[in-house]
């Protein structure tokens, strides 16, 4: 009973570290962005809560004019935050922490290389960080969503850096969805199930 007490706890801290990159957040709550045409580094409210702001201070944040990620095409009408620089950092900071994050996602990869997405806990501490690397076919509003989910509340800061990165349509999951812990609880059984085939 104490081996599976000991494994228990592990499955338990392995969840709770462990967040994967997606590309979709059902049962994700929308930010709805106000439309503000604002250039800078702010910080401002993106909602209740959640703040945006930049390293460079020039970005934009609710943007709804023709910005460019050349050959992955234009965004025009899609009210927007964009690091509009090559190497500099975005940032939501949550004031709770969330279980997941993301966005709808354009950038330009050809002449600036790679942007990157990151998740942070309160500590500043990085969770999980995935590189961006598709491409469209060029057209107008073309993009990907990318984000991350958690199994528990844990993320306080969600990055978006380099190749002139925009970001539409943020979504947030403010706790893990009942698959979630219907997955737990399966793991858990199939560990009850292992300890028990041991000890016969």
């Amino acid at each position: 009973m104490k081996k599976l007490t000991f494994a228990v706890l592990c499955a338990l801290a392995g969840l709770s570290a462990h967040a994967a990159p997606v590309t979709s957040l059902p049962g994700g709550v929308v930010l709805t962005m106000p439309e503000l045409s604002y250039f800078g580094s702010g910080p401002l409210s993106l909602a209740p809560g959640v703040e945006w702001s930049s390293a460079y201070g020039d970005s934009v944040f609710g943007y709804s004019g023709a910005y460019g990620f050349a050959d992955n095409g234009v965004w025009k009408g899609l009210t927007m935050a964009g690091t509009n620089d090559q190497v500099s950092t975005m940032t939501l900071a949550f004031s709770q922490a969330v279980a997941g994050v993301g966005a709808f996602f354009n950038y330009s990869p050809r002449y600036y290389g790679p942007a990157t997405i990151a998740i942070y806990d309160a500590n500043h501490a990085l969770i999980d960080s995935t590189t961006l690397s598709f491409f469209t076919a060029g057209g107008l509003n073309q993009g990907e969503f990318h984000g991350f989910l958690e199994h528990s509340p844990s993320i306080s800061y969600f990055s978006m850096t380099g190749a002139y990165v925009g970001a539409a349509d943020f979504a947030v999951q403010a706790v893990p969805e009942p698959g979630t812990y219907a997955m737990l609880l399966a793991g858990l059984g199939l560990l009850g199930v292992a300890a028990r085939r041991r000890q016969a």
